[in-house]
Formats: C-alpha cells, structure tokens, sequence
C-alpha cells in the first residue's frame, strides 16, 4: 500500500510516517498541501492523509481538488480538537474518514486499510454488477432455467437464505450473483469456496482476526463476513465445511453476529448468505457428516440448477452466447457456428457442464482457421484414449481404459460411469496429482478425494 501523508508539523509527519513504515505502509511525507497536489497529479497512491489545518493549500482545498480532478482513492483527513466543524465538512466533501489529534498511529493504520479495502471492494463490486458483463446472465430456455430465474427474482428482494444446488460447472456463482443484484443491496458481493481454503485458515477468513490473536497476527484483519456488510457472502461447496467449523457458521447466520479470532465480544453483521453445493445435503445430514439444524438454516429458498445434459436445447443457446461474448476478446468478431458444430454441440453430453462448453467455444475461436466454427475445432472429448489404449495408471490407481459413451457392447454409458471415466482419465493426464486433477476438471479437491473413495481409489 501507497499513501502520501500531509502536515505542515515536522514532528506529526515523521511519527506518523516512521509509523505506517513499521505497518508495511510506504507513507510518502509533505510539509505542506501544495507540495502534495504536485506529487498527487504526478504519482499514483492508493489513499491520502491530509492535516485540515496547514498554510497556503489547506487540507479542505486539497480535498476540493481531489475530487474535481476524479482520483479516485480514500482520503483520511487529521484534525486538531477545535477543527471538528471543519472535519464534518470534509465528511461532506467526500473524505472517507478523520482522526482527531491526538490520535493512536495505531488506528491510523486500522482505518487506512480498511478504506483501501473498501475502495478495493467497491471497485469490483461495481464491474460484477454491469449486465453487459458474462457472469451476471443466466442463458437458456429450457423450464429448468426460467424456473430458476422466477426464484431468483422472488428470493432476490428478500433478506432470506438461499440454497443452490447442482453439479459442478451449472452456474452456481451466476445464480447466486443474479440472486445479490436483483437484493438492491449497496454492499459487496463476496465469494468463497470453502473447499478450497484450507481448513486451519477457513476460521481466519470467515470471522477475521484482532493484532496479536496469534504468532504473525501482526495486524487487524477483517473476516468474509464482515467484508460482506451491506452486502451478499456467497459460501460455495457448503458440504465441504469441516464439521468444526459447521456451528460457528450456524452461529453467525444466526446471530448476525460473528467474533474475530482473538476477540472479546461479537461483531454485528449484515451479511446476507447464499450458499451452494454439488453434493447431497440431505444425504450428509442422514449420514451425520452436516449439521441438521445449518442444513435448514441454510436451506430457505433452494433454486436447484439441472446439468447441462438434461437441458440440451440450452447447450446451443449458451454456445452463440460464449460466441458472441468471447470472440472480441480474441479478435475473432463476426464468428459463426457451422452446422456440424450445432449437432455436436445440441448432442454431446458435456460431463463438465456450462464450465466445460465455455472453454470449448474458447478452444474453437483459438484454433479455428475460418469465419466458421467446426466440429472438428472443438476437440470435445479430446481427452479421451481409444478403446485400443491401455493407460498404467499413477501409484495407487489401477489400469483403465477411457473409452467412448458406449460399452463394448454398444449400450450408452450411464452418467455415473461417465463421470467416473472423466475423472480417471484427467487423474492420468496428471500423473496422479491431486490438486492438478481438481483443477482441470473445476472441482474442489475435497469433492475429488470423495469421488476416488467412491471409486475405491482412496489415498
């Protein structure tokens, strides 16, 4: 973090400066608004600290100019006791925030970065909420899709939990933002998959922790939840929560409250949750392994998102989207999708859902050579050995044949056997990596280990 830091005391200056140096901060030091102005149209600086009170350019003009000029950073303004009429008007201004002096350097650094957060934050809660943007459509026509779309528009408005549920690659994120912009909430959308932060640091990120909670805690540090104030905290792979953890969840969503590692008393919240999951919920809470009472907690509005195979008209809707959205990035404008490459598309299976179509259309406007899209030029299924090939699988996987979607006798395969001959075959391609595997096929590594011990090829 760069900051520049204005004061016409020579003193105030270089301790706080000598300060947030010791936090990390670069602080850049002016002795006076004007020298400041020039560093500010010169240098780029991610937050400023001006003194109300100083000669010449004062810190109230120097805040008039940087917000006509439009920079765009955080400006905290410093403030002697009889200067607090001129601090509110800073406030109105546009300052982000004011300390009275004398202050602890301590929380000057608490609320620096916590408004470069904010701004951080902002910032890319404003681009996730444009409609011209990918991740905020929900392309089909299919019943499974409109009837998702009439939840999310009646759940949307309302404070309630909400549930989305179906296999990797759906569109789960998709949903759960359409579900955060039709809230008309001012805060954040924030997301994380609990199944791929690991387990001795999911505390720590949910509910934050307090400046010396433990050995490198050298710091304040805001949890999810509290990021997600005023906003939406989307918790992805819900079923991957360790059971530890499980209750505390349920105590935040219950509460509104949630408590920082370190810390002595709750942090009111206003956090509203959606939660997804590609595994069986009411399985796990059967089998004991989910929390029954965070299962109903959770699940309110359930909006259930169908694989891509059992909505097949939607494969080709979503195609000549990722066409038409992808193909400027690439410098492909005016591609079209060839008649051969609709059938294959309307037809194929696509075991790694909409996930797994958008990188294929990616593929297709890389290495097709005309203004059409083949078949040819998708390469799905590429991944694939012939019936012939016999693959010597990694240490701990036994030999297999990834083959066709058709048994030797001719049959179809079922989905489960599909999906089991994509996985292995993807173990293969990486040599047995774990976390390479999960990667590739876009699940979490938790969610593979469970498929292997399915399969019988456990660790």
């Amino acid at each position: 973090m760069r900051v520049i830091v204005a004061d016409d005391e020579p003193n105030m200056l270089s301790s706080v400066g000598a300060f947030l140096k010791s936090e990390s901060i670069e602080a850049i030091l002016s002795p006076d608004g004007a020298k400041a102005r020039t560093l500010l149209s010169e240098e780029s600086f991610d937050a400023a600290v001006l003194d109300i009170r100083m000669p010449g350019l004062d810190g109230i003009s120097l805040l008039r100019w940087i917000k006509d000029e439009g920079l765009a950073l955080p400006v905290i303004m410093m403030s002697a006791h009889g200067d607090v009429r001129d601090a509110v008007e800073a406030m109105r201004l546009g300052a982000t925030d004011y300390l009275v002096k004398p202050f602890d350097p301590d929380e000057l650094a608490i609320r620096l970065k916590k408004a470069v957060r904010d701004r951080r934050l902002s910032a890319d809660h404003e681009v996730s909420r444009r409609p011209s943007q990918a991740h905020v459509r929900m392309v089909g026509e299919s019943a499974a899709v409109k009837e998702a779309l009439r939840l999310i528009d009646r759940a949307g408005p309302t404070p309630s939990t909400v549930l989305i549920t179906g296999e990797s690659g759906t569109g789960k994120e998709v949903a759960a933002r359409l579900v955060h912009d039709r809230s008309g909430r001012q805060g954040a959308f924030v997301a994380v998959n609990l199944g791929a932060v690991p387990e001795n640091l999911l505390e720590s990120e949910l509910f934050g922790y307090e400046k010396g909670a433990f050995t490198g805690a050298v710091e304040r540090k805001l949890g999810l939840f509290e990021l997600a104030d005023g906003g939406t905290l989307f918790l992805d792979e819900i079923g991957e929560m360790p059971a530890h953890m499980q209750v505390k969840i349920l105590r935040a969503i219950q509460e509104r409250k949630v408590m920082r590692l370190g810390g002595s008393q709750g942090v009111p919240v206003d956090a509203r949750i959606v939660a997804a999951t590609n595994r069986n919920l009411e399985a796990m809470v059967t089998e004991g392994t989910f929390r029954e009472d965070l299962y109903y907690r959770v699940n309110v509005v359930r909006i259930h998102l169908p694989p891509l195979r059992e909505r097949p008209g939607d494969a080709v809707a979503l195609a000549l989207h990722f066409v038409d959205s992808l193909a400027p990035t690439l410098g492909r404008k005016g591609v079209k999708l060839a008649g051969d490459a609709l059938e294959l598309i309307s037809s194929y299976p696509f075991p790694g859902n909409v996930r797994e179509l958008s990188n294929a259309v990616e593929r297709a406007l890389i290495l097709a050579d005309g203004d059409e899209l083949r078949a040819r030029d998708f390469q799905l299924g590429a991944g694939r050995l012939s019936p012939d090939t016999k693959a010597s699988g990694p240490a701990g996987v036994p030999d297999f044949k990834t083959q066709t979607f058709l048994t030797a006798d001719g049959m179809p395969r079922s989905i489960a056997e599909i999906e089991k001959l994509a996985i292995l075959a993807a173990l293969e391609r990486n040599e047995g990596k774990r976390e390479a595997t999960a990667t590739e096929l876009g699940i979490t590594r938790r969610t593979l280990l469970n498929k292997l011990n399915e399969y019988g090829y456990a660790d």
